[in-house]
């Protein structure tokens, strides 16, 4: 039924929506209590938890704190199945300011045209975005508004995108068409982190904005997010990110039609009118150059190479080639210990540098903590009133509820306090200090490590993980440090893992400080050995102290067979 949207809203909502629905006499707006009372043939709208809902007929969930003009149009968008702004062209700059504008949004729209498939649209949109909007973050998300599918092809490539225009400020612009913004992102009763900024902070700033093509469907979203404390993105961004969209819009259409054409092509290979030998046959005659031969080195050339074909026979049967089984190796530390924050905030002082003896509990850094002070000092106040309230009338069970209450209070905000701090978890000296002064950190963040100088060195090898039956305590391994070409160090194995284990379980028990710094491309093996000294001599002849932390190559000797057998597999069975 067209113009038709059924909401299914709780009956303390219901007045409301009977009034926005009324609103627009043209939408036909049918209000159920359930969705088991809804209408399979018309578009549903749930005012609820976006979060608890997770049914494919509904277009989308509200939150019932929604301001009436936003639902009104998310209804009227729903009702119509068409964006409500609609395609047009940018509009003239008349200022200088603008005109300058203008010019870098064309200038960035500009780089799609180079694009020739989804995958490189978005990496394209996302740089010309940040560069454009100067974000830490932005995202290009494609929609299809016959589905409701909202997708970032880098994920859907890698592991696959199951979101859906059905929550989020994305979702409301995808349905709408309509631009949204928010200074703060978890404020605005739209925001669903899931769907808007997966891995960004509620407390962002955030830009959405849509792509509207010429058949006046939302094609795609643009996200830009940044930091709160940055300056505010503001009307002018958001003109910037509108224009931006609009210059996109265009090149995003020829694109659909050139993969749609593309695909075609692709999939009328098989029977076209003409064979590929045939066209190939069709083309250009190739020819070279005439063979001319000198009958004088003729006979001495026959002989070289009857002797070069022995030889290589010869070399081929006696001579024998090792297998090697190589791999990203890590020098660490028996006893280091990683220091991380609990909590989010900025530093407001570091008390240690790097090499200072710390006891266990020794304040390394701190965390701004006026706003935890404050509070603690006030319900220390509030505490000691309720408390000479108690002692005044002790029957009394409101006064006594009201002193339980501040002491829980107080405790849980003195606890917040203390988390502030950033304290030793162990004695040791320390090695990297990770965190300054005017520093943000989020919490798992990497402030400081802590060695125990009397331990030794491991060396921990990640080796292919089809490797591991051949690999075995007490064969001999191979390090070469990066920046140190040629200079070997030998060491033996001391142990391997049992299991094999995929790249992010191996960077998860390596720990994050060092993880990063690898490149990982399939299933590995954990091999441990230990450095029998603490420096090593590279090929001039000085002397280096290893670090933890440092990376190299480790390569370990699997087996030993011979050239023929390697060139020739099946001359095995012979």
């Amino acid at each position: 039924m067209a113009n038709a949207v059924t909401v299914v809203v709780p009956e303390e909502h219901a007045e409301r929506l009977r009034r926005i629905g009324a609103a627009a006499v043209w939408i036909d707006v049918a209000i159920v209590e359930t969705l088991a009372e809804a209408d399979d043939d018309r578009p549903i709208v749930v005012i609820g938890d976006p979060e608890r809902i997770d049914d494919p007929r509904v277009a989308y969930v509200a939150r019932a704190g929604m301001p009436d003009d936003q639902l009104q149009a998310l209804l009227a968008a729903v009702a119509t199945s068409s964006a409500l702004a609609g395609a047009g062209a940018p509009s003239t700059p008349i200022s200088t300011d603008d005109a300058r504008r203008a010019q870098a949004a064309f200038t960035a729209s500009r780089k799609l045209a180079s694009a020739t498939d989804l995958l490189s649209t978005e990496q394209i949109a996302i740089e010309a975005i940040r560069e454009l909007l100067d974000v830490e973050r932005a995202h290009c998300l494609f929609y299809d508004a016959d589905s409701g599918a909202l997708w970032s092809e880098t994920l859907q490539r890698a592991a696959g995108d199951e979101r859906r225009a059905v929550a989020g400020m994305v979702g409301w612009s995808a349905r709408t068409g309509l631009a949204s913004a928010a200074t703060i992102a978890g404020d605005d009763p739209r925001h669903v982190t899931a769907v808007d900024d997966p891995d960004g902070d509620p407390a962002n700033q955030l830009l959405v904005q849509p792509i509207i093509g010429a058949d006046n469907r939302v094609h795609a979203v643009l996200v830009a997010a940044r930091r709160a404390r940055r300056q505010p993105l503001g009307a002018v961004g958001a003109a910037m990110l509108a224009r931006f969209a609009a210059l996109a819009a265009p090149l995003l259409d020829q694109l659909s039609t050139h993969v749609e054409g593309q695909q075609l092509i692709d999939d009328g290979t098989e029977g076209g009118l003409f064979r590929d030998e045939a066209v190939v046959a069709a083309g250009p005659q190739q020819w070279g150059d005439v063979v001319r031969l000198g009958a004088r080195w003729l006979s001495w050339g026959y002989w070289l190479l009857v002797v070069l074909l022995a030889g290589s026979v010869a070399f081929m049967w006696f001579g024998t080639v090792n297998t090697y089984s190589a791999g990203p190796a890590i020098v660490r530390s028996t006893a280091r210990t990683s220091v991380t924050t609990r909590t989010a905030g900025t530093v407001s002082t570091v008390e240690v540098a790097p090499g200072d003896r710390v006891e266990t509990g020794r304040i390394l850094a701190r965390l701004d903590d006026l706003d935890q002070r404050a509070l603690v000092d006030r319900l220390d106040r509030e505490v000691e009133t309720a408390l000479r309230n108690h002692m005044l009338d002790p029957a009394d069970a409101v006064a006594d509820s009201s002193l339980r209450a501040l002491r829980l209070q107080i405790a849980q905000a003195r606890t917040a306090l203390e988390e502030r701090a950033i304290r030793a978890p162990s004695a040791g000296a320390i090695s990297d200090l990770r965190v300054h002064t005017g520093q943000h950190v989020e919490p798992g963040d990497v402030a400081a490590s802590i060695v125990d100088g009397r331990s030794g060195l491991d060396v921990i090898a990640l080796l292919p993980g089809e490797d591991r039956p051949q690999l075995a305590p007490g064969m001999a391994l191979r390090l070469e440090l990066t920046g140190y070409r040629y200079a070997y160090q030998a060491l033996q194995i001391d142990s391997v893992s049992a299991d094999v284990m995929g790249p992010a379980e191996a960077k998860r028990v390596l720990g994050a400080e060092v993880a990063d710094g690898l490149q990982l491309t399939g299933p590995v093996v954990l091999v441990h050995g230990r450095l029998s000294r603490p420096d090593f001599d590279d090929v001039d002849g000085r002397t280096f102290a290893y670090h933890d932390g440092m990376i190299g190559t480790a390569e370990v000797q699997v087996r030993t067979e011979r050239i023929l057998y390697a060139v020739i597999p099946g001359m095995r069975r012979m």
